[in-house]
Formats: C-alpha cells, structure tokens, sequence
C-alpha cells in the first residue's frame, strides 16, 4: 500500500509508531474487505479479527466503520494527485488518442490499490451522504482539472462531469475480469476513445 496519512485519533491523540502500523492495517484491511462484501455488511468485528485485534482496538483509532473508509479515503486522494500530477495542464489533450489513453490509464492504473474504496465512495456519495460526497469530490477533483484543462469552452462543465462519471463507474468493474465480452484493456480503450471524443468535440 501507499505511504499512509498520518492524522490523530478520535480523542485527538497523535498515535506512536506502533499505533500508527496499527491503524494502518486496520484501513488496507478495510479495503481488503470492501473488496469481497458489501460496504453496509462489514462489521468492526470482522475488521478487528484480519488485523489479529480486537473491536477494542479498532475503536483507539476509528469511531466506526464509515470514519476508517473516509479516512482510507484521504490515502486514494493523494494518490489521485499524485498519479495526475503532469496531466493537469491540459497539454496530453494534443496527443489526440494517445494522450487520452494515457490519462484512462493514469487515473485507474492510480486507484488501483483502491477500486473497493473507490466504488464505495461513488455509491454512497450518489446517496447524498456530505461526508462521502466531499470524498468523493476530493477523490475526483485531480481527474476534473486534467479535463477542464482540456475542455475549457462552455460545454466543457457538462463533459467534464459525463467523462468523471464514466471513469468512475468503470473503476468499479475494474478487476471484473470479461465484461460483456470485453477484456479490461478493451473496456479502457473505449473509455480513452470516449475522451478523446468529448476533448475533440469541445475543441470544435
């Protein structure tokens, strides 16, 4: 996993070495678990049990289930950043479908640690909880910048929001394997073409 984000603890408490390995396993195994069950059927228990803690310890660093996502969730938005760093200029627009190849590429090859994550965000978030909708807006924020840099016309808003929903939406189908008959490569050369599509169109 990425390097973690060091923060306080519910009782604002800056945890020890130890304590920050600690919460660090509680949240990958978080993710590790999104990853096989549902969101809403994922208990501190059985959090606590991956890590060999106990609910306890949990409760040391975590105030419950949905505090450990969004705090995973700060981890996935540094790592957007990141993996975005040198699109946000618009300039990988010019390379026409090469260069929306790579930024399909940078933005899932970037969550890859954190598809789970990532499709619980964008679930929950469409739900209108504020606390998920600001994670996700955090989340989405690099891959709004690399677009809008490219789409700066006055349809651009309406592209951006189209092309960051897609990009979502496949992030949850990611480890799929086939899909309708369709490898992951070619899942992501659809969603490249689909950019470069909108970036030409808005260009016109």
């Amino acid at each position: 996993m990425p390097t973690r984000v060091v923060t306080r603890t519910p009782d604002r408490r800056v945890p020890s070495q130890r304590g920050l390995q600690t919460r660090q396993k509680l949240m990958d195994a978080t993710i590790e678990l999104l990853a096989t069950k549902s969101y809403r059927d994922i208990k501190v228990l059985d959090i606590a049990q991956a890590v060999g803690t106990s609910p306890a310890t949990f409760y040391q660093y975590f105030p419950d289930i949905e505090g450990v996502v969004l705090e995973a969730s700060r981890l996935l938005v540094k790592e957007t950043n990141a993996a975005l760093d040198s699109f946000e200029d618009g300039s990988w627009s010019s390379d026409g479908l090469s260069g929306a190849t790579r930024l399909v590429d940078a933005v899932l090859d970037g969550w890859s640690d954190y598809l789970p994550l990532m499709r619980v965000l964008t679930a929950v978030a469409a739900e209108r909880d504020p606390r998920f909708v600001k994670a996700y807006f955090a989340a989405t924020r690099p891959i709004v910048r690399a677009l809008t840099a490219a789409t700066p016309n006055a349809e651009g808003k309406e592209l951006v929001h189209a092309l960051v929903s897609s990009l979502t939406g496949a992030a949850g189908h990611e480890n799929a394997g086939s899909l309708q008959g369709l490898s992951k490569r070619q899942r992501r050369r659809g969603l490249a073409r689909l950019v470069h599509a909108a970036v030409t169109t808005a260009d016109a």
